[in-house]
């Protein structure tokens, strides 16, 4: 049975470093009071989430 796990971990990975930049971009936002743009990266931050939580599950790495 082939592994097709890779190309999930790699959409992954990509995701996480997106997460990681809403969140540097989230606290910008809130220190340079520029509170629309920490929204708009709060709701990325969201998106990013669930398509990551998607790929977990996609990839069997959830094991359910």
């Amino acid at each position: 049975m082939p592994d097709d796990s890779g190309p999930y971990g790699m959409w992954i990975a990509l995701l996480a470093v997106v997460g990681f930049v809403c969140v540097i971009g989230m606290i910008w936002g809130e220190l340079t009071n520029h509170r629309l743009w920490g929204g708009a990266f709060t709701g990325i931050l969201l998106l990013a989430y669930s398509f990551i939580l998607l790929f977990l599950r996609k990839g069997g790495f959830t094991g359910v």
